[in-house]
């Protein structure tokens, strides 16, 4: 494996196809949102803050990637737009237009997951969440016919606010059937803690919720 050089990366046409759907569903909810980049040796990962007050993650394998690891904040519509046309596959992660991202609500990409520590792993088959997640969907839509949005929104805090599974709020479960992350099959999902985070992993990506109560903020981990 060639060594690459300044923030280039390489990867496969469907690897990227994967990466780039990914984002384009989430730019129908916030066209100017920001997605941080990180690189390992071997794969290319992008977090995202959906407006559903999580912190979404998907990643890729690649085939080349720089010595240094990229860690970079950009606008995730150029990142779509720039894995789109890519040519034979390769991007200067470097050359996408940085930005900048004002401390706000957690979790978000300035405030990253730990990496280890994760404790209390629960496990379980994808397709037996959803029904719950879609029974909650259909709860919202008949009990907030008619309303205003805010009424709506109070109705929706209210739901996805509800624990789900392993731990989880129901907008865990949610965030992640809306970005096409819980597949209706028998593929394994599971789901951990650590600290006032909480971990939703699929076979397609992860979802983190924060705790947003007082014990949070003494054990906020802020990645620079």
């Amino acid at each position: 494996m060639r060594a690459a050089l300044n923030g280039s990366v390489a990867f496969g046409a469907l690897e990227a196809q994967v990466l780039v759907s990914h984002a384009r569903r989430q730019l129908r909810w916030d066209p100017l949102q920001a997605a941080r980049v990180v690189t390992t040796p071997r794969a290319l990962g992008v977090f995202t803050t959906p407006p559903m007050g999580v912190l979404a993650f998907m990643a890729i394998p690649v085939t080349t990637a720089p010595e240094d690891p990229v860690d970079t904040v950009v606008a995730l519509s150029a990142l779509a737009d720039c894995l789109h046309l890519a040519v034979e596959g390769e991007l200067n992660l470097y050359a996408l237009p940085q930005v900048d991202v004002a401390p706000g609500s957690i979790p978000s990409v300035l405030h990253l997951p730990p990496e280890d520590g994760w404790h209390m792993p629960l496990h379980a088959v994808s397709r037996d969440l959803v029904p719950s997640i879609n029974d909650a969907v259909a709860e919202f839509a008949a009990r907030t016919s008619g309303m205003s949005e805010f009424a709506q929104q109070t109705v929706a805090e209210e739901i996805w606010s509800r624990p789900g599974w392993g731990g989880l709020t129901m907008r865990a479960l949610h965030a992640a059937e809306r970005r096409v992350l819980l597949p209706e099959d028998m593929s394994r999902v599971s789901a951990a803690a650590n600290g006032p985070w909480r971990r939703f992993s699929t076979v397609r990506g992860q979802v983190f919720t924060y705790d947003r109560g007082p014990a949070a903020r003494l054990a906020l981990h802020v990645v620079k």
